[in-house]
């Protein structure tokens, strides 16, 4: 069995960076890798709708791959990744025309027959054809051996084992690989390429390596395991292992050259590798970002969020579908896990403080605690236990509450209706008659307590803390611990609240005492 080493940093990789690799840094990584005598460099995405033409790996022709190329890797097996209905396969030219020497086609199981169209038509151009069926295991025996034969008539380079959800255990990954072995022509390559959802990723390819196989193999791997999520096999620990079993000719220190002058920089920006999410996306064998998606929102247990997880239908399992997930989640947390009692006693002669959790509170903390002392307030804290007493405690956020409850009198404890306590709190609020605004659905805990206000008609309102999302800043008055850092996150709930501020203005006078990323909606 020859094995040969797919280096993918520059196209998995580019989950991470958004493919904004700069051409110094693209120039870099393929001379790294062709130092390294890697066997075959995947160079990007081929995508001539989102794709660019300059210091991006996501490409939107073959002439831009070509020029970022330049005189790089002479030497070596070069490809790029086409998704099927990203690219339009007219305007690839012919093999002989462009430095790439081979496409690799990703595709889902309901598009076999597309696939295997534009296959055809990519073969008949002269490129190696690397046929790549995402999420292997949800394909039957009968349908796996039926792609292959298939396939097997393409005159195909590569036929690949795909573990797009890294969850594939020994005994699966096993099986995947002899039935692709038994059925695939003895002269197409048979490829794996693998995720590390659960660790697996270097143990099922140290299995393929003692496989006895009488045909060429391939080995997908990214250098330092860059990739979406958990990552991907790490290219310098496959070929250091190689090494050792083989005396194969593979040189690791310009791989950790890259790690240490390039990759570090963007794992600390947006870390990969295991975490409960990847975890749980694995396990339930869903696309990772459903898993993500819940638990950046940092408001349910691992524990809820696989109750949720578990009701993604079948067929929505391979493809994220945000609309799908959020259907999900808003009826997890619609769900009454407490039943709706009493009313907050707030007397007509005073004024309503409501505090967030923002770091702003600290930086005004003697005026806000004037206020208190005044005794001419109701003081609410939101999802958090402030550095003063307050009259109430409202809590929506599941985590919050078991976080910050302990020790509260429970008279003084208001949740809405999704929180779980094992205690009769003072006051239980109904979350469906607070969490919609103009119809939408919100889940914020200082637009909650605006609907609530409004519903028991008060006029006026003070906020501190409602600071909005940064990055690059301490988003909390107190010491979280479970910090989300996403941009796009970040974006989206400024977003939401933003606009159920701009809603909410005209049925209540929101004032706020403290700096805020929404102070411009009422002209501040």
């Amino acid at each position: 069995m020859n094995i040969k080493i797919l280096d993918c940093t520059l196209r998995d990789g580019g989950y991470i960076n958004n493919w904004e690799f700069s051409q110094p840094q693209i120039s870099k990584i393929v001379n790294a890798l062709e130092k390294s005598k890697i066997d075959i460099i995947e160079l990007g995405y081929l995508d001539d709708k989102k794709g660019n033409s300059i210091n991006s790996t996501l490409f939107n022709s073959i002439v831009s791959v070509d020029k970022a190329l330049s005189d790089l890797a002479k030497t070596v097996q070069k490809v790029v990744m086409i998704d099927l209905f990203c690219f339009d396969i007219d305007k690839l030219p012919l093999q002989s025309d462009t430095k790439i020497n081979g496409i690799r086609l990703a595709f889902h199981k309901k598009d076999i027959n597309t696939a295997l169209m534009t296959a055809k038509k990519i073969i008949d151009l002269g490129y190696q054809l690397f046929f790549q069926p995402m999420v292997t295991k949800n394909y039957t025996y009968d349908e796996f051996s039926a792609l292959i034969i298939m396939a097997n008539k393409l005159n195909i380079y590569a036929f690949y084992v795909v573990d797009s959800f890294g969850s594939m255990s020994l005994n699966e990954f096993q099986y995947y690989i002899s039935l692709a072995n038994k059925f695939l022509n003895s002269s197409i390559v048979l490829g794996y390429h693998s995720h590390n959802n659960m660790q697996l990723a270097f143990s099922n390819a140290i299995n393929l390596c003692s496989e006895k196989i009488d045909r060429e193999v391939i080995l997908d791997s990214s250098i330092y395991g860059m990739g979406r999520g958990a990552g991907n096999l790490n290219t310098e620990l496959i070929a250091d292992y190689l090494n050792t079993i083989n005396k194969h000719k593979y040189q690791i220190i310009p791989l950790l050259e890259v790690i240490d002058e390039i990759l570090v920089f963007y794992f600390k920006k947006h870390p990969w590798g295991f975490s409960p999410a990847q975890y749980l996306s694995a396990s339930l064998d869903c696309h990772p970002n459903y898993a993500s998606y819940l638990v950046n929102k940092k408001t349910t247990h691992i524990a809820d969020i696989r109750q949720i997880l578990e009701q993604v239908p079948l067929e929505n399992k391979n493809s994220f579908d945000k609309q799908i997930v959020d259907a999900l989640y808003q009826v997890f947390l619609l769900t009454e896990k407490s039943k709706p009692k009493s009313q907050l006693n707030i007397p007509s002669d005073k004024k309503i403080l409501l505090v967030a959790s923002g770091s702003s509170i600290n930086d005004s903390l003697t005026s806000i605690k004037d206020k208190v002392a005044s005794d001419n307030y109701v003081i609410i804290a939101l999802n958090h236990k402030p550095q003063f007493i307050c009259d109430y405690y409202f809590f929506s956020n599941q985590q919050r509450f078991d976080e910050f409850t302990g020790g509260l009198p429970l008279e003084k404890q208001v949740a809405t209706s999704n929180i779980f306590s094992k205690s009769l709190v003072g006051c239980v609020i109904s979350l469906n008659s607070i969490a919609y605004v103009e119809n939408n659905f919100v889940s914020n805990v200082a637009i909650l307590m605006i609907n609530y206000l409004i519903l028991n008609r008060i006029k006026k309102v003070e906020i501190a803390g409602l600071d909005g999302y940064q990055i690059g800043r301490n988003n909390y008055a107190y010491d979280e611990t479970s910090i989300v850092v996403n941009e796009d996150l970040f974006k989206e709930l400024n977003k939401t609240i933003n606009d159920s501020l701009l809603q909410l203005k005209d049925s209540i006078n929101i004032e706020l005492i403290t700096p805020s990323a929404y102070a411009d909606i009422f002209g501040k």
